[in-house]
């Protein structure tokens, strides 16, 4: 191996992330085809899968993981950026490749994206801070990937857009070069960003976190992209499918973070009194309906509303843990109150196992 500076730093020079709960047979399908890349094997490229704390066995091929794979097991699930976090933390790469679990790529997927760090590293201008590769649902035909910035004047006239695109830019407005945000289904970040950021931000349990990271990265000078030229089908995007009644209330706080974190006051206060709206006129159509589990996440959902606007409100897991309670039997569901957001708890630290 050469023994510059330079040279020695790109080894290995690309760490994919895969972040799992509960999803085994898709992470072992991915792990599986990208593993049998030829740079994985030379070592240009590891595979870090972390596991947010399954519930079930880690399978076997995982604990005892073939060469250039590592596995990173936490004992409970923090959501996607702790996730995401711990695989930047275990790394030395400079580059990090976020993938979904249910993403469906081969091989050939390690060469080109080292061949685009090649371009990105030999650019005048400096290398992107975050750049999205292109998705393409199971048909073939491409999936949203690219985001407009978040105002309250587009969550006014999002319910007239269809759900499949109120998220995401329309494909044909879509172009390569600078955009606001990508997604983090597929997403390729400089560790030097993470580094300055101290990570992506854990207090969102799960959507939103990839809108705030872009937003942070351009506000360091770095530069956000999309470049289609490298492209994996994204099998379950959210906009594909109708959310649970408990993903319902964590997204509905992660936007209301968003705002609260990054837009000015007046613009997270006008959400949250829409979100209250929209809660208790879509939890009495849910319960004239019968549809008792989603009247309750819409009562928690306007009880999240006002307790962020306190300035209070659940953080990072704390999420999660309210949105089951939330939807617990009505003795403990509908009265209860978020968390008042109390001191920061350490997490476990992680076990890690890697071989080769």
């Amino acid at each position: 191996m050469p023994s510059t500076s330079a040279q020695v730093l790109e080894w290995p020079r690309l760490a994919i992330v895969i972040v799992n709960f509960e999803g085994w047979p898709d992470v072992g399908r991915l792990v599986a085809a990208l593993a049998a890349a030829p740079e994985v094997a030379e070592g240009r490229c590891e595979l870090v899968v972390v596991d947010n704390g399954s519930t079930g066995p880690i399978p076997e091929v995982f604990l005892d993981p073939m060469p250039g794979v590592r596995l990173v097991a936490l004992d409970s699930n923090g959501g996607f950026a702790a996730g995401v976090n711990a695989g930047w933390r275990a790394s030395a790469a400079p580059w990090l490749l976020l993938l979904n679990p249910d993403v469906v790529a081969g091989p050939e997927l390690v060469g080109r994206v080292l061949a685009r760090l090649d371009a990105f590293e030999g650019r005048a201008e400096g290398p992107p801070a975050v750049v999205g590769f292109g998705l393409r649902n199971a048909d073939g035909t491409r999936q949203g990937s690219v985001g407009a910035p978040p105002s309250l004047a587009r969550c006014l006239w999002e319910p007239l857009i269809p759900r499949t695109r109120r998220k995401y830019q329309p494909a044909w407005r879509t172009r390569p070069g600078p955009v606001p945000w990508v997604t983090g289904a597929c997403a390729l970040v400089r560790a030097e960003v993470l580094e300055r950021l101290g990570g992506m931000d854990d207090e969102f349990f799960l959507y939103y976190e990839e809108v705030a990271l872009c937003r942070s990265a351009r506000r360091l000078g770095g530069s956000v992209e999309y470049d289609p030229g490298v492209e994996v089908v994204h099998l379950r995007p959210l906009q594909g499918r109708r959310p649970s009644p408990a993903l319902r209330i964590i997204t509905r706080h992660s936007k209301l973070l968003y705002f609260r974190k990054h837009l000015p006051r007046r613009e997270f206060l006008g959400l949250s009194w829409l979100v209250a709206a929209e809660a208790r006129a879509r939890g009495a159509w849910a319960a004239v309906l019968g549809r008792a589990d989603e009247a309750r996440a819409w009562r928690a959902i306007g009880a999240l509303a006002a307790s962020m606007r306190r300035g209070q409100g659940p953080r990072g897991r704390e999420v999660l843990e309210f949105a089951e309670s939330a939807l617990s039997p009505p003795a403990a569901g509908p009265g209860r109150q978020p968390p008042r957001r109390g001191p920061r708890q350490r997490r476990p630290s992680p076990t890690t196992n890697r071989k080769g």
